[in-house]
């Protein structure tokens, strides 16, 4: 009995996550098309840098909100480490920050990179590594005993 009202909750909380990812999902198309119709405004009537800090923002806020997504829908520590990485190069990209925390923020994307490179385990990481499988073994000759070998099919059928 217990455990079926585990699973009904788990089941509750993952149906829940799929809900506010579609909601946050609709919010960034919304904020897209903002971003897109602001950007126009700004560069057609305003000068200056701040617009590029604007668009900037809006736009790092927006990828920070498309990694949410994922993150939620896809439960990896890969996702998590994505997250992170975009809120902390929105952080020393966008604001005005002291050196040592501009230094600060680079220590932490490069401690996120290490993590990514060296904690993570190969089911983890994305599917690109997965996808790289080794070259196939065509005419090889495996020797067995002197004047003995295994010569692969793929001759015999050549000759």
């Amino acid at each position: 009995m217990r455990r079926k009202i585990q699973n009904r909750i788990f089941e509750v909380c993952y149906f829940l996550e799929s809900v506010i990812a579609v909601i946050v999902g609709i919010a960034v198309v919304i904020l897209c098309i903002k971003l897109f119709k602001d950007m126009i405004f700004d560069a057609v009537y305003s000068t200056g840098e701040e617009v590029l800090v604007d668009v900037l923002d809006s736009a790092m806020t927006l990828a920070i909100g498309v990694e949410f997504i994922k993150m939620l829908c896809k439960h990896t520590p890969q996702t998590v480490v994505e997250v992170l990485l975009f809120a902390i190069a929105k952080q020393l990209v966008v604001f005005h920050t002291t050196p040592l925390e501009n230094l600060m923020n680079v220590a932490a994307i490069a401690g996120l990179f290490a993590i990514r490179k060296f904690l993570l385990r190969r089911e983890d990481k994305p599917d690109r590594a997965s996808k790289k499988k080794d070259p196939p073994m065509k005419d090889t000759v495996v020797p067995l005993e002197e004047n003995k070998t295994i010569i692969n099919t793929d001759l015999l059928e050549k000759a």
